[in-house]
C-alpha cells in the first residue's frame, strides 16, 4: 500500500516523480505502465537529460549556489511558468536561463519545452502511390508509454535496455504509421508505428491521440528554386553557436545551436570545419554509435535531418537537451525542433514523402553548408 500510495501522489503534474518511481527494485510490482494526464496545451518542461534514474537539483532561486529544495528525474514534467535570466551570472556556463516552475527552477538546458495536444485520431491511413496505407506521425505529448509487438528482449537497444521499466516515445520525435487497431484493453485508438531509417525493424502501437498527423503538405518546400541559398554555422571557442541561412546576401533564418567541441586526442574539431557538400535527408532517422547501443546512444525518431558530411554529421532535431548555443555534440548540429523543421523544408533539394528519404551525389543538388570558427 505504501508503494501505491507513493506512485498515485507522484502522478500529479507538479513535479511528477516518476523517474526515482520505477527502479529495479520496483519492477515486479509495476507490471503496468500509468501515463500522467497532462493539461491540454500548456507549456510544459521535462527533464531530458540522461536517462532512467538520471536527476537534477530544484533550486530556491535561479541560480547555480542557491539552495536546493527538491530533485528532479529524468522525465519528470513540470508546468513551465515562464524562463529568466540567473540571478547571478555564472563565469563557466555559456547559457543563463533557468525555468521557473511551481516547485522552484530548473536549468534550462536539462528541461524540454513540450506540451500535450491531443488529435482526433484517422479512421484510416492515407493511400500511398504504391497501394500501401501510412503517414508521417510528430509525438506531441511530454511522454508517452508504447505497447510492443514482440518480446522485450529482441528490440534494439533503447528499449530492451534494462534500466528502461517501460519504453516510451517523447515528445517531438517522428515516426511512420503504418497501421490501426483499438487496444484490445481500453479500446482506444492506436497506430503502429516504426522507424525507416537507422533503425532495426521493430514496431510498436502508440496512442493516435497524441500522434499528429505530417501531411505531404507539411513538408512542402520554402522558397524552392531561389538562387543562392547556402547555411553558414558559425562555431566559438568562447561564445554562442549560431546557423543563419542565405539567399544570396540576404540573411532569412538565424538560430543557436549546438556543435560538437574540440578533439583534445587529435587537436580537431568534432563537427568539421570547411565547405560542405549535403549528400542526404530524411524526414526522421535512428542514431546509435557504434552499432553497440551501450555505451554509447541510441536515439529514436530523431527529426528533420540533413546529411553534410557522408562520416555521420547531420543537422537535425534535439529532444535529449535543451543547451542550444553551446558545443557538447558528438559532431552533428543540434536544434530546436520548431528551428530545423523550417531549415529542413528550406534546404534544397526536396525529398519524397512516403519514403522519407533522399541521397544523392554531386554538385548543384543540394543547399552547400560552410562551418567556420571563430575567434
Amino acid at each position: 500500500m505504501k508503494l501505491s500510495a507513493l506512485t498515485l501522489g507522484g502522478f500529479a503534474l507538479s513535479g511528477t516523480k516518476m523517474g526515482h518511481i520505477f527502479t529495479a527494485s520496483n519492477q515486479a510490482v509495476l507490471q503496468n505502465p500509468v501515463t500522467p494526464e497532462f493539461p491540454v496545451d500548456q507549456l510544459l518542461g521535462r527533464i531530458c537529460v540522461g536517462e532512467w534514474g538520471t536527476h537534477v537539483p530544484i533550486r530556491s532561486e535561479p541560480y547555480i549556489d542557491a539552495p536546493v529544495i527538491g530533485t528532479a528525474y529524468h522525465d519528470d514534467v513540470f508546468v513551465w511558468k515562464q524562463e529568466v535570466i540567473a540571478k547571478q551570472l555564472d563565469p563557466l556556463r555559456i547559457n543563463q536561463r533557468w525555468v521557473e516552475t511551481p516547485e522552484g527552477y530548473l536549468y534550462a538546458d536539462d528541461v524540454q519545452r513540450v506540451r500535450h495536444i491531443v488529435h482526433e485520431p484517422l479512421a484510416e491511413l492515407p493511400e500511398m502511390p504504391d497501394g500501401s496505407r501510412g503517414m508521417w506521425v510528430e509525438i506531441t505529448t511530454p511522454y508517452t508509454d508504447i505497447d510492443l509487438t514482440k518480446p522485450k528482449e529482441n528490440y534494439q537497444w533503447w528499449v530492451k535496455d534494462p534500466h528502461v521499466i517501460y519504453p516510451r516515445v517523447r515528445f517531438s520525435q517522428v515516426y511512420w504509421a503504418f497501421d490501426i487497431r483499438q487496444n484490445p484493453t481500453t479500446g482506444r485508438t492506436q497506430y503502429c508505428l516504426m522507424q525507416k531509417v537507422g533503425a532495426f525493424p521493430d514496431t510498436y502501437w502508440v496512442d493516435a491521440h497524441v500522434c499528429q498527423p505530417i501531411m505531404p503538405e507539411d513538408i512542402t518546400p520554402i522558397n524552392p528554386g531561389v538562387d543562392g541559398k547556402h547555411i553558414l554555422i558559425q562555431m566559438r571557442g568562447i561564445g554562442v553557436q549560431t546557423l543563419t541561412c542565405f539567399e544570396g546576401d540576404q540573411e532569412v533564418f538565424f538560430t543557436t545551436v549546438t556543435t560538437g567541441g574540440r578533439n583534445f586526442e587529435t587537436g580537431e574539431w568534432i563537427t568539421p570545419i570547411g565547405k560542405h557538400t549535403p549528400w542526404r535527408k530524411n524526414i526522421s532517422m535512428h542514431y546509435s554509435q557504434d552499432g553497440r547501443y551501450m555505451p554509447g546512444f541510441d536515439l529514436p525518431g530523431v527529426a528533420w535531418n540533413f546529411g553534410i558530411e557522408p562520416g555521420g554529421v547531420y543537422i537535425h532535431s534535439t529532444y535529449w537537451h535543451n543547451a542550444f548555443g553551446i558545443m557538447k555534440s558528438n559532431g552533428c548540429i543540434n536544434c530546436r525542433n520548431e528551428d530545423v523543421k523550417w531549415i529542413w523544408r528550406w534546404v534544397e533539394p526536396a525529398v519524397p514523402y512516403q519514403e522519407g528519404d533522399l541521397t544523392w551525389s554531386g554538385f548543384g543538388v543540394s543547399t552547400p553548408v560552410t562551418v567556420e570558427l571563430v575567434s
